[in-house]
């Protein structure tokens, strides 16, 4: 597996990334709330940056939910099977999830190339800053999902135990 510090400093780069755009969206909606009830003159621009910033954000959230296996899923049926046959499905299902990210960022990149040539209104920025946010999470959660399955994997091999040389959860 590669090095694992590299892993850390891609996730630490998501936290640090979504931190920023958090205290952004933030300000700017403080901003708006400000200049539309205070001055009574709101800034034009403020919607929209707002909108971006937590269209970035939800998309490094939800590929960091993909560690923490955090997303919604429907787990009755697995929950019945042995712990060798849950790993099974598990990584037959990841491998599924997998193809569909991949299929996304191929998508999701022509989507956004496609609305480059479109300015917002606002902000005078490309539209694919905003639909940049979809390869960008297809890619971050492929990665983790193959971290995942790697992990997984091991498990699987060394008899349903976790390896003792597998990354933590945190920066899968």
């Amino acid at each position: 597996m590669a090095n694992p510090s590299r892993w850390r400093r891609l996730a630490h780069l998501e936290e640090t990334l979504a931190a920023i755009l958090l205290v952004f969206a933030f300000i700017v909606i403080a901003l708006q709330i400000a200049t539309r009830f205070i001055l009574r003159d709101p800034l034009f621009w403020t919607e929209e940056a707002a909108r971006y910033a937590f269209v970035w954000l939800v998309a490094l959230g939800a590929a960091e939910g993909i560690t923490s296996r955090t997303h919604i899923t429907m787990d009755i049926v697995p929950m019945m099977l042995a712990e060798r046959a849950q790993l099974i499905l598990r990584l037959v299902l990841d491998l599924l999830v997998l193809g569909a990210l991949l299929i996304l960022v191929y998508y999701g990149t022509f989507g956004a190339m496609r609305a480059h040539k479109v300015m917002s209104i606002a902000i005078g920025v490309p539209e694919s800053w905003l639909y940049g946010a979809l390869p960008v999470f297809g890619a971050l959660a492929a990665v983790r999902i193959m971290l995942v399955m790697a992990r997984d994997a091991r498990t699987l091999l060394s008899g349903g135990h976790p390896v003792a040389d597998a990354p933590s959860e945190r920066y899968l």
